[in-house]
């Protein structure tokens, strides 16, 4: 899951439009970033499958980050920071943000996020074993928080009425191929380093783009 993580946060846009999508996005993917800091750390792993060019998902290991009682405390955070910065009412939303992470990787996760530590009960309903399934849920969590985020903003001009939405078109597509036809990642370190990076130039995009539109009122 990941362009309908961003979903999420294009949505969270229209409930508090004081934070920059840029921030918003950093919330919905916020584990994943732990996640990636971890395996560089030795704390978390990830294992890429031998079959991983017919299952295409790999297998994590990963309570710290991902694991329920993880993602409370990551939210506790997210609402600090948010408090801090913008108000009680942008903390909530920054909350809400991470939050929705473990709900929408434990439909697509099979069994491998705990409740708590390692070895705790694990849940997932698994659904990138049907993963045209999943992918048809990721792009429509995608276009809904599109439409919602232009719904709520406007912008002048080309890059500002349309960057976004091609941004947002190029990402999914390079995702969605990404997951259907890539080849297995050549080492777990590569990929933890080339995902930190790629969310990262995904996030500064974010806030570029968005900070060239505008919320009536605000």
């Amino acid at each position: 899951m990941f362009i309908g993580h961003l979903g999420v946060g294009l949505a969270l846009k229209k409930a508090e439009p004081r934070l920059s999508l840029g921030w918003l996005f950093l919330a919905v993917m916020l584990p994943d970033v732990v996640l990636w800091l971890f395996v560089l750390a030795g704390v978390e792993s990830v294992r890429i499958p031998a079959d991983y060019a017919t299952r295409h998902y790999l297998a994590f290991v990963f309570p710290y980050s991902h694991g329920l009682v993880a993602v409370i405390g990551w939210s506790v955070l997210a609402y600090l920071a948010g408090k801090m910065t913008h108000g009680v009412h942008a903390g909530g939303v920054l909350a809400l943000g991470v939050f929705s992470h473990f709900v929408l990787d434990w439909l697509v996760h099979p069994p491998e996020l705990p409740l708590a530590g390692e070895h705790t009960l694990m849940v997932g309903l698994g659904l990138w074993d049907r993963l045209p399934l999943a992918l048809l849920l990721e792009a429509g969590l995608l276009a809904g928080g599109a439409w919602l985020y232009y719904r709520s903003t406007r912008g002048e001009g080309f890059g500002a009425r349309y960057g976004l939405g091609i941004f947002l078109g190029l990402l999914a597509a390079f995702v969605i191929g990404g997951q259907l036809f890539a080849p297995p990642p050549p080492s777990v370190a590569q990929l933890a380093g080339s995902s930190l990076g790629f969310l990262a130039l995904t996030f500064a995009l974010a806030a570029w783009l968005d900070c060239r539109r505008r919320t009536p009122g605000v």
